[in-house]
């Protein structure tokens, strides 16, 4: 009877287990130490992964029913990354869009995998006409355009944008816009921290902390910028400021939400979903969630708690990760209802929203404290570990796991200096007693009705980021490389298997 009840409860837990998540593909690729890693999936279910390593272009084309279609090892004639900074699916291609630098000049240097195909194509270079002075913001692409931004001494923005003429994928076109925005207390602050948001990127407190994002919708370009320290206001105050482009008539337009109250960290941040502004707020003992109408910038739906409140729209525990030491999770859940405010409130604040079904959306609310400035002394001895590489481009979020590397191959400058500094992860050269790693997250999940905006039931479903999350946390070795993209109404995790030396694709869908 025992053996009986014991095997009966190990039948219920590998049936739980896959139905979590299932292996979508099993992949032999050379995978040693790539400078990148995309991934980019179609209506069709294709994915394409790309990578670059040892001076080679690496292309693997996946079917829906994860069989390899093609591969292609390709020689790069520049010895040099080629800063694939955005990608596109066209009707017949997966395109990947690069920036070449030679000098003062910029190119854009795409290249194209045939979707049923697996053919691959090098499109021709195309010069960008750019005027002198001007410098570079970043690239980014959505369904319809691949952009690049620059900006230039007088702070007009150059906006450049691929054509629709069907002779060259690469041909950019060219806006300048003034956007004319008030004069911050520092100068050229807004642009240091921009990320552009892609309706697929992962749902992560990481993403989504930034405190500038670049939204395209129906042709236009949208710039929000929460927290910035303006002149004409007070030094106690700050807003979230929106900058829309116009590509038709080349005007940009200025609009704001009512101020807040900050103090010397910011303290509030906010996210574009479809035609709602939400913008949280959170301190040691509040946390304000107000959803505007992007329209009109009417508020519809406000959430405050207060002290020891109980926040009733969680949908999951309190999770804080990355606070542990190297051989023990860093996954904690924090339980006491007095902690949870101050515990939120101890990062930058972050904000991400997203749908896996029709009837609901998902909000992943927290804060993210990355890695504390380092100290400067330098001991050439001891190992280093490099930067976690992060790829918010319209990929997705796409991140390599840093490697340890010894100090001395990292160039004193970076390791010694303020700015730099904090994206290398040295917990012997760490200073100020702070948590040394990747940085922390805190944060808890919420799942709203998508009309009313009120708490949805889940029931007992298990929401789909928390179930890759588990799975990562569950693998018994940090993965050296991996990569999570959407597919469809799923999230597909990718990673490379140090026991089968492969890539393997694990889906995860919404439900039990």
């Amino acid at each position: 009877m025992h053996k009986f009840i014991l095997t009966l409860l190990l039948f219920m837990g590998f049936a739980q287990m896959a139905s979590a998540q299932r292996e979508f593909a099993n992949l032999e690729l050379p995978l040693r130490q790539p400078e990148d890693l995309v991934s980019v999936a179609d209506d069709n279910g294709n994915v394409c992964l790309y990578f670059y390593q040892n001076n080679k272009l690496h292309f693997t084309l996946v079917s829906p029913e994860g069989e390899v279609l093609a591969k292609h090892e390709i020689p790069y004639r520049w010895n040099r990354d080629p800063q694939v900074l955005g990608t596109r699916v066209t009707d017949t291609d997966f395109i990947f869009y690069s920036r070449y630098e030679n000098g003062r000049r910029d190119y854009v240097r795409p290249f194209a995998i045939n979707r049923n195909t697996g053919a691959f194509r090098s499109l021709q270079d195309v010069e960008l006409d750019k005027e002198r002075n001007t410098y570079f913001v970043g690239g980014f692409g959505d369904d319809e355009h691949f952009y690049m931004l620059y900006t230039d001494r007088k702070d007009r923005l150059h906006l450049y944008r691929s054509s629709d003429s069907p002779e060259g994928l690469a041909k950019m076109e060219r806006q300048i816009f003034e956007p004319n925005l008030p004069e911050t207390r520092t100068k050229d602050t807004r642009l240091m921290d921009l990320v552009y948001v892609h309706p697929d990127m992962e749902q992560t407190v990481v993403a989504g902390y930034h405190s500038g994002k670049i939204y395209s919708r129906d042709g236009n370009i949208y710039i929000i910028f929460d927290g910035q320290s303006l002149k004409d206001l007070s030094r106690k105050e700050a807003t979230t400021e929106i900058l829309a482009l116009n590509w038709e008539t080349g005007k940009a337009t200025y609009r704001t939400l009512p101020a807040l109250e900050q103090r010397n960290e910011p303290s509030f941040n906010s996210f574009l979903f479809r035609d709602t502004l939400f913008r949280l707020q959170l301190d040691r003992d509040k946390l304000n969630l107000t959803a505007y109408n992007f329209n009109n910038l009417e508020p519809v739906k406000t959430y405050t708690f207060s002290g020891d409140q109980e926040i009733a729209i969680k949908s999951t525990p309190v999770y804080q990760r990355g606070m542990r030491g190297l051989f023990a999770s860093d996954v904690d859940t924090v339980k006491q209802t007095s902690k949870v405010m101050k515990k939120l409130a101890e990062g930058l604040p972050a904000i991400t929203v997203n749908a896996f079904t029709d009837s609901t959306i998902q909000l992943t609310i927290g804060s993210y404290d990355p890695p504390g400035d380092r100290n400067s002394a330098s001991d050439m001895s001891r190992m280093v570990r490099t930067p976690d590489q992060y790829y918010r481009t319209s990929r997705g979020l796409m991140m390599i796991p840093g490697r340890w590397v010894p100090a001395y191959n990292i160039p004193s400058y970076y390791l010694n200096s303020p700015y730099y500094s904090r994206y290398f992860y040295d917990p012997y050269g760490q200073g100020g007693g702070r948590p040394s790693g990747p940085g922390t997250s805190t944060y808890f999940r919420a799942v709203l009705d998508d009309n009313t905006l009120a708490k949805a039931d889940n029931g007992t479903n298990e929401l789909v980021q928390d179930k890759v999350d588990k799975f990562e946390q569950e693998l018994k070795s940090e993965p050296d490389y991996k990569t999570v993209y959407r597919y469809g109404n799923k999230l597909h995790y990718g990673y490379y298997d140090r026991k089968s030396k492969t890539f393997r694709i694990m889906e995860f869908a919404p439900g039990n």
